[in-house]
């Protein structure tokens, strides 16, 4: 596991070097023939502790040896850190090194390569000593090879909300929220250990059709061990399309909540839920209007359950039969059927029913082993020689003890990178864009020479999925996942994990800072002022820090070895102050008001030489171009959507790694001699303003890498003209984004000209698009009919300019259009026909219609085999009573009909 945090320490040792007079120093005292010998050595301490992750290690001494090494890593690490921020500051003193580099006879007059030589020479003798331990305590064996590590292929991952066998049980506790009989509202519990299946059984519960019918309102609060009523409350009224604005008054919020859960029958889902007291909490705003609402908790604790106010007793969910269990670790283990198309072979079918035996019927354990196995060869010395290694324990902590196996026997990247889902909240949903770019920033993913950095760390996540250690939560919209999260007992295997080898370290509370002294990463998972305790506990040697709560007066001054901060709420020129320095950092994340001190703020990101990502989405700034483009290390900028202020990089700017560039403005100021050195650019969102067609051709046309293209303002441009197979991102562009005229609002304003009225062929378009959105367009002839013809489109959304004339075509869908389209709104359109042929639309899931009148609802909709949500905006009373008739027939359809849907991406 620490081989690659030894490798970071190699490289920087190879590549220790800051400034001629510096060098000079440090081969004049002998300093560089010290290095260099550091650096053999660790060479070799890389080495073992790679053997160390490939064996099998069972004995305390043999973990305390790889302990130790980690150890001196992480010091070597901020020596050769602290000497390099420092360097700068100590050459400015007179009387140091002098204008000329004259040096003094004794290093002793040079405090700081004094200092730096000490730490060196004093590390150089912990290695000696553990060296001598080793040989005392005979620690030279370190085991047999474990099975061999294969390099799996990602295979798709079996849903398993699907092969738990939880069916009756879904029955059972659905009965009771379906109880016609029973009006008064109630509470239904579902009980059981960590890792059983509780929150798999209750989504497959809240989904089911009959309950989605029954209920008019449908919400999913995940609560966890340390929960905070006010943002419950708002989670539930943001789901009612409640403005909880920013009060802080958790009485007027929950009045706010029951004046709306009493117009409807509602059920609420309260997962995970830990505090005995939960109840009393929460039930003021659970209004009882006798017609048959229900809430709906799951929890490991039947006292929490019996703590409710319900006519139901708790259900207490079963570990799974033998016969469920094998079934569920087959579909994991060997998840390709035709593997073995007559069965599982006989010696392995054997040590199948041990492994099953071991997991003593808990779904995750079932779940994880299988999908370890997944990636290891299919024959008997593979699965044996797991089996024979697995150290189980019969104490009742079987779950762990699998999770903790499928850890150990991860490649060594990826065992840092799982480490790190212990920085984040219990249950909360991870953005995978911004985890992959800490991953990055951290070091933890090594550079391939066919990928990327990010597209190698989207590879270990998708590993980590297969491995069924991270759960998916949502994908975009070509596929790749968008958010995740961990099960709660991986999570507490991760925060174990980590705090062994001081990786990192979880704040939950204000006393958890006294065990920080140590720690390379801090989370902060809690809302407070914790500067004081920051002062009394610092440790300045912290590389990453990651806040989940509002810690705005927070003082990073003396953390000056920071590389990952994020995300600060709040701002001010104090706290600007505070954060002056951390020449390291590479990530950071705000959520912050910065308008007003655009310079200050400016002029400190460029001071930084290793910044990559640059993330101000949420923040309110002006413009930063001035500073920001200068920083020739970035990677990722991620500027204000809602001020679009910061003007596009200029010609001169030296940005060959950039990759993201998100919400610039190619305005006025626009450079005349020609679009930056953005080559590497593969996201790209600007606004443009007076642009001719000619600019715009000139900006795209050395995108290679582009496959996001988000263009909003567009004025004077006939796109029917853009001949896109002249780009060369032509074969890869898979998002693409147009919005006529720059008026952000949902419906366009401005006047139509003949530029703005797009004339749609069948060769428009680039042909492998995923996504589309087209703004503020007047078509003259129907968009579907061509539209339909992008075989691999997904999302399509189109808001035309609005439009009082009903235009004189009408929509069409043939037979084999939108072969792949599972979602589609349509704003904004007069028309009043639409013919949809058998067989066109397979895969449409959710039909959006708004301010379409008089447009008539297709019949043929009832067709659509995978529709399953339909929203249209009407008030004519046909099209309410088709919609009724087409989900009679079609139970499986959940559908609204409302004049205000107001529906937007």
């Amino acid at each position: 596991m620490a081989e690659v945090l030894v490798g970071a320490v190699l490289e920087k040792l190879a590549n220790f070097t800051f400034d001629k007079v510096i060098e000079k120093a440090l081969s004049f005292y002998g300093i560089r023939a010290e290095v260099e010998k550091l650096s053999r050595e660790f060479n070799y301490i890389k080495a073992f502790i790679k053997d160390a992750d490939r064996k099998h290690i069972v004995e305390e001494r043999q973990m305390q040896l790889v302990k130790d090494l980690i150890d001196i890593a992480y010091d070597i690490e901020d020596a050769i850190d602290i000497f390099h921020s420092e360097c700068p500051e100590k050459l400015k003193l007179p009387g140091i090194l002098g204008r000329l580099g004259r040096l003094p006879k004794e290093i002793s007059k040079i405090p700081f390569l004094y200092q730096f030589q000490q730490e060196v020479k004093q590390i150089q003798s912990r290695i000696r000593e553990i060296n001598e331990f080793r040989e005392r305590y005979e620690i030279t064996t370190l085991g047999e090879d474990r099975i061999p590590q294969s390099n799996p292929q990602l295979i798709p991952t079996v849903d398993d909300s699907e092969v738990v066998g939880f069916e009756t049980h879904r029955d059972n506790v659905a009965k009771w929220l379906l109880d016609e009989e029973y009006k008064s509202l109630a509470v239904v519990s579902i009980v059981g250990s960590g890792g059983l299946g509780k929150t798999t059984l209750a989504r497959k519960v809240y989904n089911s059709g009959d309950v989605l019918k029954n209920f008019g309102k449908h919400i999913w609060i995940t609560i966890s061990q340390a929960y905070d009523l006010l943002k419950i409350l708002q989670g539930i009224a943001k789901d009612l399309c409640i403005s909880s604005g920013n009060t802080e008054d958790v009485n007027e919020l929950a009045e706010n909540i029951r004046e709306s859960l009493e117009k409807e029958r509602y059920l609420i889902v309260f997962d995970d839920v830990w505090a005995e007291d939960f109840w009393e909490t929460i039930k003021n705003a659970m209004p009882d209007k006798n017609n048959g609402s229900r809430v709906f908790i799951t929890t490991r604790f039947e006292n929490v359950a019996m703590k409710a106010d319900t006519k139901y007793d708790p259900y207490k969910l079963p570990i799974l039969d033998h016969e469920q269990s094998l079934n569920l670790f087959l579909k994991k283990a060997v998840p390709k059927k035709h593997q073995y198309p007559d069965g599982l072979p006989d010696e392995l079918k054997s040590l199948a029913q041990e492994f099953v035996a071991k997991c003593r019927g808990l779904p995750l354990a079932l779940i994880v082993l299988g999908s370890l196995l997944s990636t290891k060869p299919y024959d008997f010395h593979g699965w044996k020689g797991l089996l024979d290694t697995m150290s189980w324990q019969v104490d009742g902590s079987e779950c762990i003890d699998v999770i903790a196996t499928s850890y150990e026997y991860l490649p060594l990247a990826k065992k840092l990178c799982f480490l790190y889902f212990a920085a984040y909240p219990e249950d909360e949903y991870i953005e995978i864009k911004d985890l992959l770019r800490i991953w990055v920033a951290e070091r933890l993913i090594p550079q391939e020479d066919t990928r990327t950095l990010e597209e190698t760390a989207m590879c270990f996540l998708e590993d980590l999925v297969q491995r069924s250690m991270v759960q998916v939560s949502d994908k975009d919209f070509d596929g790749s996942i968008q958010s995740c999260r961990v099960h709660d007992v991986l999570r507490d295997l991760a925060i174990q994990k980590a705090k062994e080898i001081n990786f990192l370290i979880v704040c939950s509370k204000p006393n958890d800072w006294m065990s920080c002294n140590k720690a390379r990463r801090v989370a902060i998972n809690y809302s407070s002022n914790v500067n004081e305790l920051m002062g009394d506990y610092a440790n300045p040697n912290i590389r990453s820090l990651l806040l989940f709560g509002d810690q705005s007066n927070l003082d990073c001054s003396k953390h000056k070895l920071l590389r990952v901060l994020g995300c600060i709420t709040g701002w001010s020129q104090q706290v600007l102050r505070n954060f002056k320095g951390l020449p390291h950092l590479r990530y950071l994340k705000l959520n912050s008001e910065i308008e007003g001190q655009e310079r200050e703020f400016g002029e400190w990101i460029r001071s930084m030489k290793y910044l990559e990502t640059l993330d101000l989405e949420k923040s309110s700034h002006g413009d930063l171009s001035k500073w920001i483009w200068q920083v020739k290390t970035l990677r990722h900028a991620i500027l204000s959507y809602d001020d679009c202020n910061t003007h596009a990089p200029p010609t001169s700017a030296d940005l060959t790694n950039l990759q993201t560039l998100l919400y610039v403005n190619y305005g006025e100021s626009r450079p005349a001699s020609g679009p930056p050195n953005i080559t590497q650019v593969r996201n790209l969102k600007i606004e443009v303003r007076n642009f001719s067609m000619e600019e715009l051709i000139t900006l795209l046309h050395n995108l290679k890498h582009l496959v996001n293209l988000d263009i909003r303002g567009i004025s004077g441009i006939d796109l029917g003209k853009i001949i896109w197979k002249n780009f060369p991102f032509y074969e890869n562009l898979k998002c693409l984004v147009i919005k006529m005229g720059h008026d952000n609002e949902r419906v366009l304003t401005t006047d139509i000209d003949g530029n703005k009225t797009l004339v749609l062929r069948d060769d428009t378009l680039p042909p492998h698009l995923i996504y589309l959105e087209l703004w503020g367009f007047k078509f003259v002839s129907d968009p579907l009919s061509v539209l339909q013809k992008l075989q691999n489109l997904k999302t399509l959304y189109i808001w035309p300019k609005k439009e009082k004339v009903l235009m004189s075509w009408r929509f069409r869908c043939s037979v084999g259009g939108f072969k792949q389209l599972e979602e589609l709104v349509i704003d904004n359109l007069m028309v009043d026909e639409w013919e949809i042929e058998r067989g066109a639309m397979p895969m449409l899931k959710s039909l959006v219609i708004q301010f379409c009148d008089p447009l008539r609802v297709p019949l043929e909709l009832v067709h659509l085999p995978s529709l399953k949500i339909l929203r249209w905006n009407t008030d004519i009373q046909t099209n309410k009573d088709i919609i009724r008739s087409i989900c009679n027939q079609r139970p499986d359809v959940e559908y609204y009909v409302h004049p205000l849907i107001q529906f937007l991406p």
